[in-house]
């Protein structure tokens, strides 16, 4: 089964193509690119996005049904460009028969160099065939014995979405970064806003709108929560095994590397930071390491002390991904 997860190529939802990138943890990134109109400024965002959070990815040329053979052709040759910048490394890999499709899901599952194009249209299906073989070729990112590992550790479940289902209650969507989840287990949820973790009851589960007992670690469903209190809770928050004895942390270090910042960065700087599912807005504290000049420029290597502003954030101490 692939599921497919639409993101938003606007750059006024970046936050929200961020969000999908890092809280759902896709194996793979489809970029699509409009044949007629070419590479925009968001599809090198989008694709700097993928590089940087190291998940592989593989172009889509849609709509060549509107534009002649020479404008698809150009907009491949600048796509191959971009590619093979040093910036990306890339290996532009043009997929234009059933073998080719069967060689670039071979190659692609065993490097992140290689990046299959495509050149389709959903209205006529040109092409349409060759993505589908791709497609169902390429193996899962995690084997069975990562899957296998994960599900050994703590329950640990990120809350993506939250409602309010009649004769249901509260119900929380999101995906269980490891461990297993059973109907009936009991977990704790949080942090408040006061820093603590509630005690709640896991009702019934759901995935793919089909009821379940059992959910392992690297899959998505819908928690039934009863009567629990929905304002307590809210996206970003986790469920988590009370045996995790989880703590909360308002401060941390990360090492950044800084592509472009139209001012300097540097102390009191306010940034958005996005780890998992947790969208929250920070200060820097304090920078260690070779600081740039005024035009933005920094050391690849930039340590830099965060203070979380605002809220708690949910990152566990024992866990923090930056």
């Amino acid at each position: 089964m692939i599921t497919f997860i639409d993101l938003a190529g606007h750059h006024k939802y970046l936050k929200t193509t961020i969000f999908g990138l890092t809280s759902y943890c896709p194996d793979f990134a489809m970029l699509v690119v409009s044949a007629n109109t070419g590479i925009a400024g968001t599809t090198r965002e989008h694709l700097g996005l993928a590089m940087a959070l190291k998940v592989p990815i593989f172009i889509v040329v849609s709509k060549v049904d509107l534009c002649s053979r020479g404008t698809v052709d150009r907009t491949v040759r600048q796509l191959e460009r971009v590619l093979k910048q040093p910036g990306c490394n890339k290996v532009p890999m043009v997929v234009s028969t059933p073998d080719d499709a069967v060689t670039a899901a071979q190659q692609f599952a065993q490097s992140a160099c290689i990046t299959p194009i495509f050149t389709l249209s959903s209205v006529s299906g040109e092409s349409l065939d060759l993505l589908k073989v791709f497609l169902n070729i390429l193996p899962p990112l995690s084997n069975s014995k990562e899957q296998e590992e994960l599900m050994q550790q703590l329950t640990e479940f990120q809350v993506d979405e939250i409602y309010s289902v009649p004769d249901v209650g509260t119900v929380v969507g999101g995906t269980l970064y490891s461990g297993v989840c059973r109907e009936g287990e009991r977990l704790v949820v949080g942090p408040t806003d006061e820093g603590r973790f509630l005690r709640l009851k896991v009702g019934s589960i759901q995935r793919n709108r089909s009821a379940c007992r059992v959910l392992r670690a690297g899959q998505a469903a819908t928690l039934a929560l009863g009567a629990f209190d929905r304002s307590l809770l809210r996206k970003g928050m986790v469920m988590v095994s009370p045996k995790m004895n989880p703590t909360i942390c308002c401060q941390f270090e990360a090492a950044i590397v800084l592509l472009f910042h139209a001012k300097t960065f540097r102390r009191g700087s306010q940034v958005t930071v996005h780890v998992g599912n947790v969208r929250q807005t920070a200060t820097a504290e304090c920078l260690h390491g070779k600081v740039g000049s005024q035009h933005g420029r920094s050391s690849p290597s930039l340590t830099s002390l965060v203070n979380v502003l605002d809220q708690w954030t949910t990152c566990l101490v024992s866990k923090l991904w930056i």
